[in-house]
Formats: C-alpha cells, sequence, structure tokens
C-alpha cells in the first residue's frame, strides 16, 4: 500500500508538471532533437513477489499475483544518447534505500521447519536500455526494455513459526534481470527535460529467501538536461511573397 500510495503522489507531481508545461511555447521541446543527454532524480523503490494462485474458484481460473513489501526512497542517475526521433539508447545506476519483506510460515528445508521471515535488502543496478519515443510538441511517451546488473544484500531474521529459535544471517548476491518501463516526459525550457517513469527488474528471490518470481520496482522523477536542445534555432519564417507587378 505504501508503494500505491507513493506512486500515485509521483504520478500527480508529474501530472501537474505536464499541466504546467501547456503554458510554454511548443518550440521549447524540438521533437527531431538528437544527442547526448544526462540526468538525476529521486525514486520511490520497494519489492514485489510472486505469491502464486490466489483465487482457486473463480471461473476464469487460477492466476498469480505478486504481493509488496515496504519501500523506501532511493536516487538515479542516467546518460544517453538520442538517435532519432522515436528512438534513444541510456545506461542508469540506481541506489535503493533499505527495503523490507515479511512473510510468514516460510518452510526452510535446511532447518527442516517453519519459520517467519524478516529480511531488510538493498540494492544497487547498473543497466543499459533501448528506449522507443513517441514525440509530441513539447512532450512525449515511452517504452524501455533492457538489462539491469544488480548487486544486493539483504539482513535476514528467521523466527521459529512454533518454537524458540532465531536465525539472524546476510545474504548477498547479483545477477542480471529483465527491465522494463513506461514514461513520459515534459521540455519545459529549451535543453530541459522533466520525467516520469515506472519501471521495474527482475531478482533473484534468494535475496529475499523466497523461491517465487521477484521484482525491484521503482518510481523514478527524473531531471534531465540535452545537450544541443537549447541551440537549436527557431523554425525560419516562411519567406514574404514578391510585391505584386501591375
Amino acid at each position: 500500500m505504501k508503494a500505491i500510495r507513493a506512486g500515485k503522489g509521483a504520478v500527480a507531481l508529474a501530472l501537474s508538471t505536464l499541466c504546467c508545461s501547456t503554458l510554454v511555447h511548443a518550440q521549447s521541446g524540438d521533437p527531431d532533437w538528437r544527442g547526448l543527454y544526462f540526468g538525476a532524480g529521486g525514486a520511490y523503490q520497494n519489492v514485489s513477489v510472486e505469491v502464486g494462485d490466489y483465487c482457486d474458484d473463480c471461473w476464469w481460473g487460477d492466476y498469480d499475483g505478486y504481493d509488496q513489501g515496504d519501500g523506501d526512497f532511493g536516487y538515479t542517475v542516467h546518460a544517453g544518447w538520442r538517435i532519432f526521433r522515436y528512438a534513444a539508447l541510456e545506461a542508469g545506476y540506481a541506489k535503493t534505500g533499505t527495503l523490507s519483506w515479511d512473510e510468514d510460515l516460510v518452510y526452510m528445508p535446511e532447518f527442516d521447519d517453519f519459520y517467519n521471515n524478516r529480511v531488510d535488502f538493498d540494492a544497487e543496478v547498473t543497466d543499459v536500455s533501448v528506449l522507443g519515443i513517441l514525440p509530441f510538441a513539447n512532450w512525449e511517451l515511452y517504452l524501455r526494455v533492457g538489462a539491469g546488473m544488480w548487486d544486493g544484500e539483504s539482513r535476514q531474521k528467521l523466527d521459529q513459526s512454533f518454537g524458540d529459535d532465531v536465525v539472524r544471517r546476510r545474504v548477498s548476491d547479483d545477477g542480471t534481470g529483465l527491465l522494463g518501463g513506461l514514461g513520459f516526459g515534459v521540455t519545459f525550457a529549451r535543453g530541459w527535460h522533466a520525467r516520469f517513469e515506472a519501471q521495474a527488474v527482475t531478482i533473484d528471490g534468494d535475496v529475499l529467501n523466497v523461491r517465487d518470481d521477484a521484482d525491484l520496482d521503482s518510481f523514478n522523477l527524473e531531471l534531465q538536461y540535452r545537450f544541443g536542445a537549447a541551440a537549436a534555432p527557431p523554425p525560419s519564417a516562411a519567406p514574404a511573397p514578391p510585391p505584386a507587378t501591375p
């Protein structure tokens, strides 16, 4: 629920930025701009874990759902190259705060018993991706697909569900996951661009002490500077018609 509330707040802020940007002349953003850009921003991040089938008696059959942990705020930086109007290549880095995942009655084969799972998790993610972009006058929609190289550590406290045993341990893990994202951006001044994105990268469930699929989710709000966009000349006026001859 915390992730949902934070996501709604970020969406509201991004929509406010979009509405304000309509007061800026359309020439403040050039849909045909190409070149290098850098950016940074804040992110609300969380983990989500597949919880399996939870609608056994639904007429449309079983389906999988996801539960979320407790999120925290982190930061992001990125650099990219707009190769043409509809695409860009981008590399980024993200650092999370301390994320939490709790689950009761987890069977632990190594202990042959059930334990309550209490995990604090933090991670770093370096990513490379391709952006498919749909540009308009001074704003754009985009879809991201790529790979995220993550490195994480968890501090796990396992309380025996039907006993007094307590296990504390640290687990470090890393890997490469599938990265996906959907966002929109607004150019509010020459060279300056703000964007909001919902993003997810798959991670190994072992670092959270789960066997099901797990994702690192992020809601990013970033500011970006586009080199060369500030120097783009405005469209030239149409030449005046020649004077009429008698």
